[in-house]
Formats: structure tokens, C-alpha cells, sequence
């Protein structure tokens, strides 16, 4: 996949709260406390941060209302986890992604079918799927208790291990791990989605996003920038595409 590859820990309960309550009534959304990283107050208050992304997630919930889409992947499972950026850590890497992982036992472990989470009214008559489905779309749905299992199957399992490692190369393991340990640590499950955060292709340049890019752990950036940095070496030297 040629895209970024966004990861968001998040419960079901959390989904319900940040976009189900929301979408079905906007006002809502003004009791909701967002995540505003310290990093962020060096040159605004809190209360024009808060403001501000404030009306941002409201303008990206509106748009989910004005949506009709027959794709649920594509519609709510996507703006979930654009919602869960402004109210909680997510991280990202590109290219690698688990619906990426041919082997359907896998997927039988240690991903949730959405109609086992969401309520039946936002799942109805659409085509859903629990992997991505191209650009902008939501995609796997690792429950909390999967998180646990596919972490401890990672460390015991050889077979697990390699998939996983096969799957996110040049360092991208360090990032998803980093992803399922947060979510472990908040007994959170873990979303993926795609173009939640689009990074650019020039090295160090900053990365356009729908949620609140700075509640992007900072791995991923670290791991992303390495890597591209490592691309354009290779293209300087006359070794790379």
C-alpha cells in the first residue's frame, strides 16, 4: 500500500462517545475534553487550542453527516478514527499495514468483525469489511483483548513474529508494537485507517492531517523521516528508484 497507514488505540465505548454520540446529535460534542499535547502550548493558550480543534472535529463530524455512502469502511470506520486523533495518541507508518497480511487465520485471531461492535443502524445495508479498503478507509479492528494476545503471540510465537516482521520492515515494527503496547497499557483496542495523516514526500516537511497531527506519537515520525531519508541516499547514490 503506497500510503500512510495510521494505528488509533481505541474501545468501543470510546468510538461511541467521540463519534456515534456525536453524529447523532453535534451539541454533543461541545462537553467533549480533546487531547491537547503540551508540545502545543509553546505559542498558543489552551483555550485557543482547544477552541480551534474544537471546530475542527465539529466541521469533520458534519461532514460525516452530510456523507451517504454504501461503504462502511470508506464512512464511519474512516471518520472514527479521524475522531479518536483529536482526543488520544495514534501513530503512523507507510506502506505497511496489517490488512496487508494474506494469511485469513490471522485476521481469524486477532481481528474483530465490525458487526460484532457497531451498532446495527450505522452497518446496515453497507458493504463493510474488516480490512482497508484503498485510500480512506477504516480497516482492521484489534479488540483489547486481541491486542494482548497478538502482543504476547509476538513474543512466544515464531510463526506470528515473522508474519509480523515480514509485513512491517525498516523499523515500522518498532511503531506498531509501540501502538499495541499504548493500547495495552489503556486495555484499549487498536484501529487502523489510511490518509488520516498524509506525509509529504520532501524530507522534514510537515504532514497535512484531518485529525490533530500532534497527537501523532513521535516515533512515528522518527522511524518515517529515517526511512525517507535512507530512499533519498539511495536515489543520490544512483542505487535507488
Amino acid at each position: 500500500m503506497d500510503f500512510s497507514i495510521s494505528y488509533h488505540p481505541i474501545t468501543q465505548e470510546q468510538m461511541k462517545e467521540w463519534y456515534f454520540d456525536t453524529f447523532e446529535d453535534i451539541g454533543s460534542a461541545e462537553s467533549l475534553k480533546l487531547r491537547i499535547p503540551k508540545e502545543q502550548l509553546k505559542k498558543h493558550t489552551l483555550e485557543e487550542l482547544e477552541a480551534y480543534y474544537k471546530d475542527k472535529y465539529i466541521t469533520i463530524m458534519k461532514r460525516s453527516r452530510e456523507l451517504d455512502y454504501d461503504n462502511f469502511n470508506k464512512w464511519h470506520a474512516y471518520f472514527i478514527a479521524i475522531a479518536q486523533g483529536f482526543f488520544e495518541k495514534f501513530y503512523f507508518v507507510h506502506g505497511s499495514a496489517i490488512s496487508s497480511i494474506i494469511d485469513p487465520e490471522f485476521h481469524d485471531t486477532y481481528v474483530t468483525a465490525w458487526e460484532d461492535i457497531v451498532p446495527s443502524d450505522y452497518i446496515e445495508d453497507l458493504y463493510v469489511s474488516k480490512k482497508i479498503d484503498g485510500a480512506f478507509s477504516g480497516g482492521a479492528y484489534i479488540s483489547p483483548k486481541q491486542v494482548k494476545q497478538l502482543l504476547n503471540d509476538y513474543k512466544n510465537d515464531a510463526s506470528i513474529k515473522e508474519l509480523l516482521d515480514e509485513q512491517f520492515t525498516d523499523n515500522k515494527i518498532d511503531v506498531l508494537l509501540a501502538a499495541l503496547n499504548y493500547a495495552r497499557e489503556n486495555n484499549q483496542g487498536l484501529l487502523e485507517a489510511t490518509k488520516v495523516i498524509d506525509q509529504s514526500t520532501e524530507l522534514f516537511e510537515e504532514p497535512s492531517c484531518f485529525s490533530n497531527v500532534f497527537n501523532c506519537d513521535v516515533l512515528s515520525a522518527a522511524v518515517y523521516t529515517s526511512n525517507l531519508a535512507k530512499q533519498f541516499d539511495e536515489i543520490y547514490k544512483g542505487t535507488g528508484d
